[in-house]
């Protein structure tokens, strides 16, 4: 989708609000909002590990490389619900300390039936938890061979209500 240039007052306004923000939000206004260049884009999204919101993430991530208590406790403050705000934030791809726990829930959390399951007194993966996971874990660990398992799983899961 072609990137549009604002141009009305009351656009730039809400614009220029935006642009006062977060690194994570200034990143995202010149990606989708305004027409800037690639490195202009590039150079923000790098400031996301050590800037504002991100860095405060990062900061928080436990010797263990979880956040919370583990891969899903407490649920909003998890290792998964961490992994999948830094990836909307828009850290880079690359940042080791996201790859490597989205690396843990790959080789810990994945279960012969080809999903993903943090619970183990559970028989089955879930799927809900398999397609947020496949979508982080398709950002931090791009060509992981469990991903290819997640989606076939996910493709070959039906839930009992038809979905």
């Amino acid at each position: 989708m072609p990137r549009t240039t604002v141009d009305n007052q009351n656009g730039m306004i809400v614009i220029n609000w935006l642009l006062a923000g977060d690194v994570t939000i200034q990143y995202q206004v010149h990606r989708d909002l305004i027409d800037s260049d690639q490195t202009t884009v590039k150079k923000l999204q790098e400031r996301i590990a050590s800037e504002g919101w991100g860095a405060r993430y990062l900061a928080l991530q436990n010797a263990n490389g979880h956040w919370g208590r583990g891969y899903y406790q407490p649920k909003w403050t998890s290792t998964h619900y961490t992994l999948q705000d830094l990836k909307n934030l828009g850290l880079p791809a690359a940042n080791l300390q996201a790859r490597a726990s989205v690396f843990m829930i790959l080789d810990h959390c994945h279960e012969q039936d080809g999903g993903i399951n943090y619970f183990p007194q559970h028989q089955v993966s879930d799927v809900c938890l398999g397609g947020m996971v496949l979508d982080f874990g398709a950002w931090f660990q791009p060509g992981h061979p469990t991903l290819d398992s997640i989606i076939d799983f996910l493709l070959n899961t039906q839930m009992a209500d038809g979905g």
